[in-house]
């Protein structure tokens, strides 16, 4: 980290300093037409946003239209539904489709406004994860003991496969005295892996190996292909620190875990990476590297549709010394 600051302001240091005047009124920018929908094999389900970008200068037509939507499961139309108050699982004001999902399901959208082209989009949901064995267990580490989380799976050979994995931890606080039950807490939050020690994520070239530059991933979702692992079993291995918990006379803190395993389509995987690239690009910030775009699959528009297979573990305890 140090490395890192040390070169960016030495390169600011030795930049030279210009000026230059513009209007933003000269931008041509366009108006389009933003969906985002991620529909996935967990729950019955699939969100939908829609919206229209905003011109910088503020010009354009009339904002207060609603959209007409065109929802396709496998080619039929299917029912879109649409909140006008947030119900506590969706937001409000925006639309929905109730249905299970299953892999190979083609979804397909259009979504109009009567201002703009229509935006165009379909996505496939991909194959479930190949999941041969999922273990949690405690190691030793550089600094004290840590929970490693160990996936074993067998990649589908001649195909590009896309995956993501995510942890979830639950830590419940309890109270053992009966009268005081009502303050007993549960608390979820999402566990920041260690990846240096897997070769899926910590292999590092070029500039990033020089400066070791450590790459973060979006809300921690950890997203890899099969390029280096195509057709092969493997074995994940990342870990985080140990936390024990506790128990005395008064109070109980146990701690779980919940691991979700992704399968993604292409364009979720290529939309995730843009977005780790994004937000990992702080030379770009600064002048001295390309400024990343968002990657988008919506003709007419931007945005995403993307689809996703998820497997979803039960609650794991945590290990014991």
């Amino acid at each position: 980290m140090i490395y890192r600051l040390l070169f960016i302001a030495l390169l600011i240091s030795v930049l030279p300093s210009c000026t230059h005047e513009f209007s933003l009124n000269e931008v041509d920018a366009e108006r389009k037409i933003v969906l985002f929908c991620m529909p996935s094999t967990l729950g019955d389900t699939t969100l939908i946003q829609v919206a229209r970008s905003r011109v910088i200068h503020n010009q354009g037509t009339n904002t207060d239209s609603k959209p007409f939507l065109v929802f396709r499961l496998n080619g039929e139309e299917k029912e879109i539904h649409y909140p006008e108050v947030s119900t506590g699982l969706l937001p409000a004001q925006s639309y929905y489709v109730v249905g299970k999902l299953k892999e190979d399901d083609l979804i397909s959208m259009e979504v109009a406004y009567p201002d703009l082209p229509v935006a165009k989009s379909q996505t496939v949901i991909p194959q479930a994860f190949p999941l041969d064995k999922s273990e949690v267990v405690l190691t030793d580490g550089e600094y004290g003991r840590k929970i490693q989380f160990r996936i074993a799976f067998t990649d589908s050979a001649g195909a590009e496969d896309y995956y993501g994995m995510r942890v979830i931890k639950k830590t419940s606080k309890a109270f053992l005295q009966p009268e005081n039950s009502d303050s007993d807490t549960i608390k979820y939050t999402s566990v920041d892996l260690n990846l240096d020690n897997e070769p899926l994520f910590s292999e590092k070239t070029g500039f990033d190996d020089i400066f070791d530059i450590s790459k973060e991933y979006y809300r921690n979702l950890y997203i890899w292909d099969d390029s280096k692992i195509n057709g092969k079993n493997y074995t994940l291995k990342v870990d985080t620190y140990y936390d024990a918990g506790y128990e005395n006379e008064e109070r109980k803190e146990t701690i779980e875990f919940k691991i979700y395993l992704y399968k993604l389509s292409k364009e979720m995987y290529t939309y995730l990476k843009s977005l780790n690239r994004i937000n990992n690009n702080d030379l770009g910030g600064y002048g001295l590297a390309p400024i990343r775009s968002h990657y988008t699959n919506v003709e007419n528009g931007i945005g995403l549709l993307g689809g996703c297979n998820v497997y979803e573990s039960e609650w794991i305890s945590n290990p014991k010394e």
